[in-house]
């Protein structure tokens, strides 16, 4: 028969301390709040998952989940901070989008997309959508355009900053469809989206789920989807591809922790999220938000990281 595993208490029965301690005996528990920065303002799709995960884990993880906002340079000061932050479990982000797969490409960054994180679980992946105003003169993508060929920097598009992944979802679909749009940058979704509605922007770009209420009342109107397949909630709304454009680029969020983080504290931050994920206040939120959840572990949600800042820095250079 196998030979029973020693206990920590022999073990330092032994003088083994619990630092001498394999990685795989260790555990780890939190004893102090969790920190969820989000780089975005309040009512955005970052704020909206790093609630609702902090809600849905009130009853697995032992301390208190805490959201904080950090907003601005479409996310980087809140990925930053997390960068800077001690690589315990007690400071995360909300990550995967623009703070880690285009903001780099604009301008130089205290941080590596790549490399300055630890990514812990992917919740959610978002196709761009371009909405006008419901009394917009867009009748639909093509009429929009047409106008923008036509005369360049006059149709204006909101976005949630300078740098963002819609903001680089718009450049490249200038640089693939031959025109110059007028681009208005906000400090958040809820601005876009305020700003189109006040007709301060033509159109605005932005995802589903941070548009879905103004949708379903018929206040703004989608264009067009910058993904490869059509919303399921959203069928009559052509992709770009269909329309002849090649921009497809989907707005990743997950949770992400300081580089070095030991893995005892990564799998224990992924499987309380995880188990987070499938309880009945987080399914029921996700049904009605409208978000489209698509779940990774870190080591995947790390390489779809790479995989997309590779992408749009190539895109963008063309």
């Amino acid at each position: 028969m196998p030979t029973p595993l020693l206990t920590r208490r022999q073990l330092t029965l032994l003088g083994l301390s619990a630092a001498a301690l394999p990685a795989w005996a260790q555990e780890w528990t939190p004893s102090q709040p969790i920190n969820i920065l989000v780089g975005f303002a309040p009512g955005g799709s970052a704020d909206q998952i790093a609630r609702q995960l902090a809600f849905a884990a009130k009853t697995i993880i032992p301390v208190p989940v805490v959201v904080n906002n950090r907003v601005g340079a479409a996310g980087a000061i809140a990925a930053q901070a997390t960068a800077e932050a001690k690589p315990d479990g007690y400071t995360l982000f909300v990550g995967g989008g623009s703070e880690t797969s285009s903001v780099g490409h604009f301008r130089p960054l205290a941080y590596d997309p790549r490399k300055s994180f630890t990514p812990v679980i992917k919740v959610s992946r978002a196709p761009s959508i371009l909405a006008v105003r419901a009394d917009s003169r867009f009748a639909n993508m093509k009429a929009l355009l047409d106008e923008a060929r036509q005369a360049p920097e006059k149709v204006s598009y909101g976005s949630t900053g300078e740098g963002g992944i819609f903001h680089a979802t718009a450049l490249v679909l200038e640089k693939q469809a031959g025109l110059k749009l007028l681009h208005v940058p906000y400090r958040g979704a809820a601005d876009s989206m305020t700003a189109l509605l006040g007709g301060q922007v033509d159109s605005a770009f932005g995802a589903y789920e941070e548009m879905k209420a103004m949708i379903d009342t018929g206040r703004v109107r989608p264009l067009a989807l910058f993904s490869r397949t059509r919303l399921p909630s959203l069928p009559e709304v052509p992709t770009m591809l269909e329309l002849g454009v090649p921009v497809a680029l989907d707005n990743m969020k997950g949770l992400m922790a300081p580089a070095g983080l030991p893995d005892s504290v990564r799998r224990y931050l992924h499987d309380s999220f995880r188990k987070a994920m499938q309880t009945a206040e987080w399914k029921e939120w996700v049904t009605k938000s409208g978000l489209t959840q698509d779940y990774a572990d870190g080591p995947a949600f790390q390489k779809e990281i790479v995989e997309a800042y590779d992408l749009i820095g190539k895109a963008i250079a063309k």
